[in-house]
């Protein structure tokens, strides 16, 4: 278990809870525990959601990643810096993520998925990107995809 992971499951395993509210985080990380300042806190859970150790749901609560619901806190455990260093490939790729969004919702696996993805791209000769395809895949399956939306189409821009 790595500090920033114990760190993002506290405030959810104090409070017994599946499901918390940003402010409800922020109040935690600051004013409960006092480990961090407001801005610390945000970008605590910015990176959180980024590499997926929590989801924001549709209503705009958060929910922590099922492997860390059961995680134990150390007495007198307090984070250091450290948990505010991401490296690159620790971060979840939307596509991944909206992927891994429709499996969850289809229960369809994800290789399954992806094999779809492609013969999507197939469909079209391969002349579509990857993020298209994904976004036909979640129509197909009717699963929303609205908060991917803006980050797909900057990917496709670029």
């Amino acid at each position: 278990m790595t500090e920033r992971e114990t760190s993002v499951a506290a405030p959810f395993r104090h409070r017994n809870s599946t499901q918390l509210r940003q402010v409800d985080l922020i109040f935690y990380y600051t004013q409960d525990k006092k480990w961090m300042s407001l801005d610390k806190a945000k970008k605590l859970i910015a990176i959180a959601e980024k590499t997926g150790l929590i989801k924001k749901e549709s209503g705009g609560d958060y929910t922590l990643r099922e492997d860390l619901r059961e995680v134990k806190i150390p007495l007198g455990f307090r984070p250091t810096d450290e948990i505010f260093v991401m490296n690159e490939d620790e971060t979840i790729d939307t596509l991944e993520k909206l992927l891994g969004d429709i499996a969850e919702k289809t229960g369809i696996g994800k290789k399954e998925l992806a094999g779809e993805m492609e013969s999507i791209r197939k469909h079209f000769d391969n002349l579509i990107y990857p993020e298209a395809a994904v976004i036909l895949l979640a129509k197909k399956h009717h699963v929303t995809f609205d908060v991917y939306k803006a980050d797909l189409i900057k990917r496709i821009s670029e």
